[in-house]
């Protein structure tokens, strides 16, 4: 009976830290709340899944520019943070790629990245965070987004070997 009991606490525990991110919603029902929510999945995503979740938040805040300059207007902080509203990680990532295609590509670049370089949190707007660096791929190709400046080793310059 002490066996079975321990069992199913032990599945409960980890049924309930895995699901724990899997819970998280974003509020956007103010800049502080949404900053606090953002601190929230940064403790709880793993760093390929924090950079995915950044990655997607960045891409929303992108679309809605580029769908306020197509109405010539301006897209606020508050829009942004109203469309995120109470939005769990699989709905955000998927938010402007409802295959998940670019979410699984990002998580399989991320996770090979991570082995050699962890990524920092998710920046919070408006905040001194340091951003993240782009990933580079398994073989060592660029991955989309990252710079020719990213490519070059640590404190080297445009003009590093030569």
């Amino acid at each position: 009976m002490l066996k079975l009991t321990v069992a199913v606490l032990a599945v409960a525990l980890t049924g309930s830290a895995a699901a724990g991110w899997r819970d998280l919603r974003v509020d956007g029902s103010s800049k502080e709340a949404f900053a606090t929510s953002l601190e929230a999945f940064n403790e709880k995503l793993s760093p390929a899944r924090r950079y995915v979740f950044g990655e997607a938040l960045q891409d929303i805040w992108l679309q809605g520019n580029k769908q306020a300059d197509a109405e010539q207007r301006e897209y606020t902080e508050d829009e942004y943070y109203r469309q995120l509203d109470g939005l769990r990680y699989e709905e955000i990532v998927k938010l402007t790629d409802p295959t998940g295609d670019t979410a699984k590509d990002r998580y399989r670049t991320a996770s090979l990245s991570n082995r050699y370089s962890p990524f920092r949190p998710v920046p919070v707007q408006g905040s001194t965070a340091d951003v993240r660096p782009p990933p580079i791929g398994w073989s060592g190709q660029q991955v989309r987004g990252a710079t020719q400046a990213d490519m070059l080793p640590r404190g080297c310059s445009a003009g590093c070997g030569q």
